[in-house]
Order: C-alpha cells, then structure tokens, then sequence
C-alpha cells in the first residue's frame, strides 16, 4: 500500500514520489447526468466536451475521495485519463514528495468552500488581554 489515511479525513503519502507521478485515482460512480445530491464527494469534469460527474460520496476504502482542499499550496493535480474509453480522474504529483506529506489539491475557483474565508492568526501575532482583579 502506498498511501495511508491519517486522522481525520485526509491521505498521506508512505513512501517519496517524484514530480508528475501517478498517485492514485478519484473512484465513485461515473455520472452523465447530474446528481441530484448534496455535492460533497462529486467531481465534475468535463470529456472530449461532454460533462461527466464521479459520485464518490458512498464509503467504499478508496482514498481519492478523501483529498483535501489547499487553493493556495496544492501539491497534486487531477487529471482526466481515458481507460477503456471511460474517462478516469488521476491525480499526479505537482512536484517531489517526501514521505508522510498530506497530499492535497485545488478544488476550484469561487467562494463556494466555507473553510477559505477563515482567517488563521499565528500565535505570536495574537494579543492578548490580561485583567488582574
């Protein structure tokens, strides 16, 4: 096994990757029509110009569905291959990897991600109020 899951939701490389590698495939149920469901494991794409979407929100031991969202420091890209004249989304390493590295992809454009618009302040930039009574 190559990758591992860590706590929580998210996928961990095991061993070092080079750049443009294959890491593992986003698996789920190809859709050509659009689900009608909420939208928390579905991928949309687009194939040979015809929309498609991966259903991947039913728990079935793939890792692909688990990849969390980085917009700004992303170290893996999607990719959409096509095996056995289906499409399948891959995604491949944006550069080197060293072992135990959360892998971790854009997921796209907008303001649609809640957790994008939370503002983490370093410890050392937060102050602090002290009130001795």
């Amino acid at each position: 096994m190559i990758l591992l899951i860590c706590e929580g939701r998210g996928v961990f490389t095991k061993k070092e990757f080079g750049q443009n590698e294959f890491l593992l495939p986003y698996e789920g149920e190809l859709l050509e029509k659009e689900p009608d469901v909420d939208d928390t494991y579905i991928f949309e794409f687009t194939f040979k110009g015809k929309p498609y979407w991966v259903d991947a929100s039913k728990e079935d031991g793939s890792f692909g569905r688990l990849l969390n969202d980085d917009h700004i420091h992303p170290n893996c890209r999607p990719k959409v291959m096509e095996i056995d004249e289906k499409p399948v989304i891959c995604f491949f390493s944006l550069r080197p990897l060293s072992s135990n590295t959360e892998l971790v992809y854009d997921y796209g454009p907008g303001n649609i991600y809640p957790w994008r618009g939370k503002v983490i302040t370093p410890l050392h930039m937060l102050i602090v109020e002290v009130f001795v009574i």
